[in-house]
């Protein structure tokens, strides 16, 4: 299974550019035991969602692997940002990463700011996609125009399924699709844990992990490392999910209110 795999990647990188070659390799990924999953096609259109102004979203950062766009990413401090583990393993070291700030364009715009240090989350388990958590120090502090943080929710703070909640990136806007040039956003709903585990499987679910999405509405590849965010506060990190964005599945998020998550998190950056 693993070389088929492997095999139909390199087919692929055969066809790609440079970012689709990133996107393939940093995205939102299936945990181990469910990679032959198929979910019913969707067309969705983020996934459903609209194109924003970074003015209205001026915590969302681009995370960048030697200039090209790979995942998401969120300020949190002067000079920390908040991203998924899965992003920030190697290749990435501090030498290639950099995080674009301020601008509503990937591609162009904004302030460029160097990164000094990244640390991972020391019990991020990449098989099973569980404590996707990471952290960036700036090698400069944030500052720019559209360009703050966003506050945290503190431990154990937890959200009723059905509570709304607002996802951004520069992702695929379907599957198998491109990556959006300008940020989009889209409006989901939380959905709640025992759901989740009812359609994922009670073992993939963790503590750490929290769901969101409904159809035709979803977090997409790329958007891996980026913010879900309720009244004002970053609850969750875009992780992993089906690789049809938009189907019946919901997408699976890193839990900013577990204590795994939020203390690594403060311990780390003092926020």
């Amino acid at each position: 299974m693993k070389a088929c795999i492997v095999l139909a990647l390199c087919v692929v990188y055969a066809f790609a550019g440079p970012e689709e070659d990133l996107w393939l390799k940093f995205n939102k990924i299936l945990p181990a035991g469910l990679e032959s999953y198929k979910a019913p096609e969707f067309e969705g259109r983020i996934v459903g969602g609209l194109e924003v102004d970074i003015a209205d979203f001026p915590y969302q950062l681009s995370l960048r692997h030697n200039g090209d766009h790979m995942c998401g990413a969120s300020i949190i401090s002067s000079n920390w940002a908040l991203s998924a583990a899965h992003c920030t393993v190697a290749p990435v070291t501090v030498n290639s990463a950099t995080l674009r700030g301020g601008s509503t364009s990937r591609l162009s715009g904004g302030v460029i700011f160097a990164v000094a240090q990244i640390i991972n989350h020391p019990q991020y388990n990449p098989s099973a996609i569980d404590n996707d958590v990471s952290v960036l120090r700036s090698s400069t502090s944030f500052v720019g125009t559209n360009i703050s943080p966003i506050t945290l929710v503190p431990v154990g703070t937890n959200f009723a399924g059905g509570t709304r909640s607002i996802v951004s990136g520069w992702g695929l806007t379907s599957a198998g699709g491109s990556m959006a040039t300008n940020l989009k956003a889209v409006d989901i709903p939380v959905v709640s844990i025992a759901t989740c585990r009812e359609q994922w499987g009670t073992t993939r679910i963790t503590d750490t992990m929290v769901c969101a999405g409904e159809p035709g509405r979803d977090s997409c590849n790329t958007d891996s490392g980026g913010p879900l965010v309720t009244g004002g506060r970053q609850f969750g990190i875009v992780s992993w999910g089906s690789p049809h964005c938009g189907g019946v599945m919901p997408g699976v998020y890193a839990n900013i209110g577990a204590a795994a998550i939020r203390n690594f998190i403060s311990s780390n950056t003092g926020v």
